[in-house]
């Protein structure tokens, strides 16, 4: 009897572990704002890209993996940025700098790739349809 007692333990262990948990899911959505573009005294562009977290938990790290396209449409150059912790509900800004190169010479901002964006215990979650993208630019931003 303590053999099957055990047994059943042991099916009923396996089963929970290998069940999706509900409270692991994410809700709610990353908000990315491409909110400025501004030229530098260098001849390069100045980005402001605001995330705000809207997940019901912090990230740790949030990284993006963006793509900036030239007028005539043609991928110019990868950029990888990566925002520090962002607290449930809170918002942060980054600016980066395109050295020699003209916020008019860029037609579009794509957004490649999203990363870390639940901790790693977290399966089956595609960072990308987390995200809710805003643009107060001239410069298309999307994915």
């Amino acid at each position: 009897m303590r053999f099957f007692t055990k047994l059943l333990l042991f099916g009923y262990f396996c089963a929970a572990m290998s069940a999706p948990s509900l409270a692991q899911q994410p809700t709610g959505k990353i908000s990315l704002e491409l909110n400025h573009v501004q030229a530098t005294q260098d001849g390069g562009c100045r980005l402001s890209i605001i995330a705000t977290n809207g997940l019901e938990r912090p990230m740790n790290q949030l990284g993006l993996e963006i793509v900036a396209f030239n007028t005539d449409g043609l991928v110019d150059q990868f950029l990888r940025l990566d925002f520090s912790r962002i607290s449930a509900g809170k918002t942060k800004v980054l600016q980066f700098d395109l050295a020699g190169k003209a916020c008019d010479s860029l037609s579009r901002l794509h957004i490649n790739d999203v990363l870390n964006c639940v901790p790693a215990s977290v399966t089956d979650v595609y960072c990308p349809d987390l995200l809710d993208l805003q643009n107060r630019t001239s410069i298309e931003f999307g994915d």
